[in-house]
């Protein structure tokens, strides 16, 4: 399970002074809150945001006074007479730019923790039911980035836009940067913000999604992933965001999609937060294969060699992260099961049509007069005649 090249490694690439900065603020911030800190705006701290969006405007304004031979200060003097699609393309850069700013001072505030998801432990989450408290779900560092390259993934995330159907690049992985916020003095529960990237490294982005979850420790996690910020919070400020980079779009997506068919998507990464802390979570710490492919470099004297080396090591990410659940097998099929007599139940009453049935979780007590609860994932399975048996039976024609 090689990590592909992850959002991080994009903007290591495309926009690397948001990384340059981001890091330089988190070590500040690091030394006045410590490394399991995490920021809820880079308006509460002297930032370098600034400096950042400067950055950006110098690049997007450099490119088109080469492009018009108008002057940068000409092109910045008559911005609001663009047409409404290149303002749109604007506000959509800058929207992105600045989750991505927030993003990767988190994620150095944590110090770049990575998981990588294996495509048949995102299937089996994919198809499996939360049915648990908010209070269960504890990330293991403040701010994560969860890695997938399930086609379930990949699929769920688009089923927040029905307008696209298809043509999904299944080889471009999905980046999810994951951070709690703790309790403040205008809300009594936790917070979960979600950014979401389906980018393919190093220069096309197909989609970006942001979305904020509310944990109060009473609510069950199917209640937050319905959270209503306007019954939370008058200022609605954590509403769900869509941002389409294909077409050069931003919109704020109506909690409707999200009670629907979005829900999917959400549904993953919330058992994939379960999972990480249950009793069956699979984890194996490796290094970055990126670093390893650029060493190699150094002995390889042919240029073309040298090329290809290099074009192969792009493909990997340059963080170092944990496996999870790389030997998780696929979904499986559940056998005929002895009663408590040993005898195996009889044909006729084996169902004739396969169906799923769908993974759980298990607050299971444990220790010393059950004072203690470990949680236990219940996988799903496929139940049911195995078609290809039922269709090959031999038929006696009377």
């Amino acid at each position: 399970m090689v990590l592909p090249s992850t959002y991080y490694d994009f903007l290591m690439a495309v926009r690397p002074f948001i990384i340059e900065l981001a890091e330089l603020d988190a070590q500040d911030l690091r030394r006045k809150l410590g490394p399991q800190a995490a920021i809820q705006s880079v308006d509460d701290y002297e930032s370098r945001f600034g400096q950042c969006v400067e950055l950006v405007d110098n690049q997007i304004f450099g490119y088109v006074s080469r492009d018009t031979g108008f002057s940068v200060e000409h092109i910045r003097s008559s911005m609001h007479d663009v047409l409404p699609y290149a303002r749109a393309e604007y506000a959509s850069l800058y929207a992105t730019i600045n989750h991505e700013y927030h993003v990767a001072v988190n994620f150095h505030l944590a110090g770049k923790k990575t998981f990588h998801f294996s495509d048949n432990l995102s299937e089996h989450l994919a198809n499996t039911e939360i049915n648990l408290k908010c209070s269960l779900i504890q990330l293991p560092f403040a701010t994560c980035l969860f890695s997938f390259t399930s086609r379930a993934v990949v699929d769920a995330m688009y089923k927040v836009d029905e307008k696209m159907k298809s043509g999904f690049d299944y080889s471009a992985p999905i980046s999810v940067f994951l951070t709690i916020l703790p309790e403040d003095e205008r809300h009594a529960g936790r917070r979960l913000v979600i950014c979401a990237w389906h980018a393919h490294c190093p220069d096309t982005v197909y989609l970006m999604l942001k979305r904020e979850l509310y944990l109060a420790d009473d609510w069950t996690l199917e209640k937050a992933l319905h959270t209503d910020w306007e019954d939370i919070s008058q200022e609605n400020r954590w509403q769900g965001l869509h941002v389409d980079s294909q077409n050069n779009s931003i919109k704020s997506i109506s909690d409707d999609t999200f009670y629907t068919d979005g829900l999917a998507f959400y549904r993953i990464i919330l058992n994939a937060v379960l999972y990480l802390s249950s009793e069956q979570a699979e984890l194996i710490p490796q290094d970055s294969t990126r670093r390893a492919l650029e060493t190699r470099l150094n002995g390889v004297s042919s240029q073309s060699k040298r090329r290809k080396l290099l074009k192969r090591s792009r493909r990997h990410s340059c963080l170092d992260y944990y496996e999870v659940g790389s030997s998780i097998g696929t979904i499986v099929i559940e056998k005929a099961i002895p009663d408590e007599h040993g005898e195996v139940a009889s044909a006729k009453s084996k169902p004739l049509v396969r169906f799923m049935v769908r993974g759980h979780w298990r607050n299971q007590p444990c220790g010393q007069g059950s004072q203690r609860r470990k949680l236990i994932w219940i996988r799903p399975y496929y139940k049911g005649a195995d078609v290809a048996a039922t269709i090959n039976k031999p038929y006696v024609v009377k």
